[in-house]
């Protein structure tokens, strides 16, 4: 969605015609969106996700794995106006987070990517993205990173376990992955300094606002983790995390019956991306979507 709440993107993969790309559609009216124009000339493979900032929406493409800027300041007309790419063999792009000129891309295997995209002193542009640094950390594929104070926050998703319950669908895969805490006080030189990890399970997306991190745990379901203060070390082990709660819902009401497996939670949004109130929502691929608040301490843990 657009920083006013006005516009929205939808990303495609898998269209039927094969022209996958992205769709703008007006929220003049947010009850009844309107389609105003496709963009599939140089997205044609699909659209992962993607990330607007102004009037430039930073698209994830399936088929370079380059990281394509589309300039929407006409929504009618998108073009695309940049493109960068890591000069890796095989690599595969998956997200991409920008704040203050810099762009935080993941690029699973091959690591973090910090990009100058105008807010950094490499001279980059989101025409001419510059690389300002990469770092590689011990753990599995580099799949999201959000940025927050001094910090970028980076989710793997691991899914080498195979067949650890087989025969039971759903089951049959058994992810991990840790979320990193890397210090980007001085972007040149980024430092991995701290993770937060729940055994036998794994991250997937998650958000972070007031100093407190929400985590999408797949079969870890919500974790609530506070994140105040210096990151140093073992996070989990140092009891920073506030809460959990595990979405399971009964074989009436779900695909997979008390078995959670939470993709994402995220607040409820205003215009853009600013949350409102104290309403979070948790997705959930066995049960749902759920709707929950999280009372907080007064004080922070750290």
């Amino acid at each position: 969605m657009s920083e006013d709440g006005r516009w929205l993107v939808a990303t495609r993969e898998g269209a039927t015609n094969r022209r996958n790309g992205i769709l703008v559609f007006s929220l003049q009216d947010p009850a009844r969106p309107e389609l105003v124009s496709e963009y599939t000339e140089t997205l044609t493979a699909g659209v992962h996700n993607v990330f607007w900032v102004g009037d430039l929406v930073y698209a994830v493409n399936d088929g370079t794995n380059d990281l394509h800027i589309i300039d929407l300041s006409d929504p009618a007309r998108p073009r695309e106006v940049g493109r960068w790419g890591l000069p890796v063999v095989g690599r595969s792009l998956h997200d991409v987070w920008v704040q203050d000129g810099m762009a935080y891309v993941s690029y699973m295997n091959d690591g973090l990517v910090i990009l100058d995209v105008g807010g950094g002193d490499q001279g980059g542009t989101p025409e001419a993205p510059v690389q300002v640094s990469r770092i590689f950390y011990p753990g599995g594929p580099t799949h999201s990173a959000i940025r927050h104070r001094n910090y970028v926050f980076v989710g793997d998703e691991d899914f080498s376990l195979q067949g650890t319950t087989p025969g039971v669908p759903g089951l049959d895969n058994d992810p991990r992955g840790p979320v990193h805490v890397v210090d980007v006080t001085d972007p040149a030189n980024p430092r991995y300094v701290a993770k937060y990890e729940v055994p036998e399970a794994g991250a997937h997306n998650f958000w972070v606002d007031d100093d407190v991190l929400y985590i999408g745990y797949y079969q870890g379901g919500i974790r609530v983790v506070d994140v105040s203060g210096e990151l140093r070390g073992d996070l989990y082990a140092q009891g920073r995390e506030i809460t959990y709660f595990l979405p399971a819902a009964g074989p009436e009401d779900a695909r997979l019956p008390f078995a959670p497996n939470v993709w994402g939670v995220f607040p409820m949004f205003g215009d853009g991306w600013s949350p409102v109130g104290d309403v979070f929502y948790a997705t959930d691929y066995n049960s749902g979507l759920w709707t929950f608040t999280v009372e907080l301490p007064e004080k922070p843990i750290s």
